[in-house]
């Protein structure tokens, strides 16, 4: 009995799901398809029912929008970065934000896998960004690498209090740089306009006089 779209659809979102989770906590070399299929309650065979390969899962995970991005797309900013910036929390935000979880395997990964991290990192920015002229907002960009880069760094330091000031001072910078006023171009007077636009009949003829007397 042919299986129907729907629950095959449903089969491959709980692969992705399983896969996604183990990718983030073991990476991608440490992870294989005997133990996603065996989370999944599936057997490794109907794998390629649906994928068709490791690289291919990990590039379809990298796309689902885990951890920050998805975060700051729900949420309100500054609540989601107490959150996502929290000492007691760090091991979960750690492990669900492929983006800290992954950034060395996504760069020795396929290249589509780095242009799906590029993509949440751009969304994050964005998201970061709210309100201001560009997306990719000077501060905001900043904003984005000390919150996902403390992430990276307290979850990889041995030492808890090194760990929790990392932490602290990301959170404490970025909600500085995000408060930062956004500057806007201050719109020329009409008389400046005018002086301006006087000027410059006056510099193309001199420019003219000097070739012709050359």
């Amino acid at each position: 009995m042919p299986v129907s779209p729907a629950r095959k659809a449903r089969t491959r979102a709980e692969i992705l799901d399983h896969a996604g989770r183990l990718f983030r906590l073991r990476g991608h070399a440490g992870t294989n398809l005997d133990d996603i299929m065996l989370a999944a309650g599936l057997t490794r065979g109907s794998f390629y029912a649906h994928f068709t390969s490791k690289d291919d899962l990990f590039v379809e995970a990298m796309r689902g929008g885990y951890g920050l991005s998805a975060r700051l797309r729900a949420g309100a900013v500054d609540t989601v970065l107490d959150e996502y910036l929290d000492k007691d929390a760090l091991a979960a935000n750690a492990l669900a934000c492929a983006m800290a979880a992954l950034p060395t395997d996504v760069a020795r990964g396929p290249l589509a896998a780095q242009l799906a991290y590029a993509n949440h990192l751009h969304i994050a920015i964005g998201e970061l960004a709210r309100g201001r002229r560009r997306k990719l907002d000077a501060d905001a960009t900043a904003a984005a690498i000390l919150a996902i880069g403390a992430v990276i760094l307290a979850r990889a330091s041995g030492d808890r209090t090194l760990s929790d000031w990392l932490l602290r001072c990301a959170r404490r910078t970025t909600k500085a740089l995000l408060k930062q006023p956004v500057l806007r171009a201050r719109p020329k007077s009409k008389s400046r306009r005018k002086s301006a636009a006087a000027r410059r009949p006056k510099r193309a003829a001199r420019s003219r006089g000097g070739r012709a007397g050359a």
